[in-house]
């Protein structure tokens, strides 16, 4: 009871935790200085204008005076705003942040200016993006084609799957693996330029100091175009997908023959009450489906059932997986591919199919979810072949 106390006061102060901080900090955070405690409500109806006229708006209906040092490409910024009847600050934060500004409030004074955090925090990315692209750092590419611009100066340049074009300046090596270096007049390389499936071209003009290496012959040329079509676009992600299903496939195929192996006699029960009862099979595995979460929120709440739960998440794969190899079993029987027929045969088999269905985009996977599902319900209901089911269709 104690700790059911505690988690509903732990829970009740989280919750509060926000209207804490807002009555803490009752003016907007871009306001230096509190506003009056008698600070009217103001509205605003502005389909067309700009920060300024906000402001002025804001100001006439609070009755306060206005100064404003920010330059006019921040004051003028269009801003369309409609509020009604809300606080003064909070009006006044919104038109704020629109134009990027700060203010500071006292004697009645509203004094705006430029927001100097967020002006030095756009010159610091600035001034970084400068560094890294344009003056110095090395440039690389996987899966497309590279440019250095005429105005900038890097280190390195390289295209894994492209090819590399110089407008600019390298320092020293540029570097194509499945494409061409280009360079451009005017363009510089301090060191070497190297084109593995491609070919290096110095145009008129450009200069390089290094050596020009080019690999272009029929199998760079080869091992190039396969290192785009690898390396860039969807066939990389598509092949990814291909080998996470076929891993899982073959997975499950040596499951399922490891459990044949290890249970032929229950697998046989267990097929023998999902041919006998299949509706109720069916129904058990729906019921496993959809009661398996609600099963662990259950256990989550009380103290005692928690350790439970690594239990159930357990139980459901060894149904799940008991379930795949009893439909692997009940399908190789009934392929005409064997000629002696043995419970690890049949598995074997069935479970081939299964692999091969497994490895088609979507349906694959809706179709060894069902018939997992299916038998697992078989499985759970026999309690894993310890209980037979009696054939009840010639009892009259």
């Amino acid at each position: 009871m104690r700790a059911t106390k505690l988690i509903v006061v732990l829970a009740v102060a989280l919750l509060s935790l926000p209207g804490l901080a807002w009555a803490a900090t009752p003016d907007s955070r871009r306001l230096e200085g509190r506003l009056p405690d008698d600070a009217p409500v103001v509205s605003l109806a502005q389909p067309r204008g700009t920060v300024l006229d906000a402001l002025s708006a804001i100001a006439k209906q609070t009755g306060w005076s206005l100064v404003v040092t920010a330059p006019e490409s921040a004051t003028t910024r269009p801003l369309t705003i409609q509020v009604s009847k809300r606080p003064a600050g909070e009006v006044l934060d919104l038109v704020l942040e629109a134009g990027s500004l700060r203010a500071a409030f006292a004697d009645g004074v509203l004094r705006v200016r430029s927001d100097d955090t967020a002006k030095s925090a756009d010159s610091w990315r600035e001034r970084r993006r400068e560094r890294r692209g344009r003056h110095g750092s090395e440039r690389v590419v996987f899966g497309r084609s590279l440019t250095i611009g005429a105005d900038e100066t890097v280190d390195k340049a390289v295209a894994i799957g492209g090819s590399v074009t110089v407008a600019g300046h390298v320092r020293y090596d540029a570097v194509a693996i499945g494409g061409s270096v280009t360079l451009l007049p005017g363009a510089s390389v301090g060191g070497d330029s190297v084109a593995i499936g491609g070919a290096v071209s110095v145009a008129e003009g450009a200069t390089l100091e290094g050596d020009n290496v080019s690999l272009g012959g029929a199998i760079p040329t080869t091992v190039g175009s396969m290192t785009r079509w690898v390396v860039g676009g969807p066939h990389m992600f598509s092949m990814f997908r291909f080998a996470s299903r076929l891993t899982r496939a073959v997975l499950l195929l040596v499951i399922a023959v490891l459990i044949a192996v290890a249970f032929p006699g229950a697998l046989t029960r267990i097929g023998a009450y999902l041919v006998n009862r299949p509706g109720l099979s069916a129904l058990g595995g729906v019921a496993i489906l959809l009661g398996f979460v609600p099963l662990c929120v259950l256990l989550a709440v009380t103290i005692i059932g928690i350790p439970l739960i690594p239990v159930a998440v357990l139980l459901l794969v060894a149904l799940l997986l008991f379930g795949f190899t009893v439909s692997a079993a009940w399908l190789g029987e009934r392929l005409p591919f064997l000629q002696e027929k043995t419970p690890v045969k049949t598995v074997a088999l069935g479970a081939v199919v299964f692999v091969l269905v497994g490895l088609i985009p979507w349906i694959g996977t809706a179709a060894l979810a069902l018939a997992a599902a299916l038998a697992a319900g078989a499985t759970l209901l026999s309690r894993f072949g310890r209980t037979q089911a009696v054939d009840i269709t010639g009892v009259g």
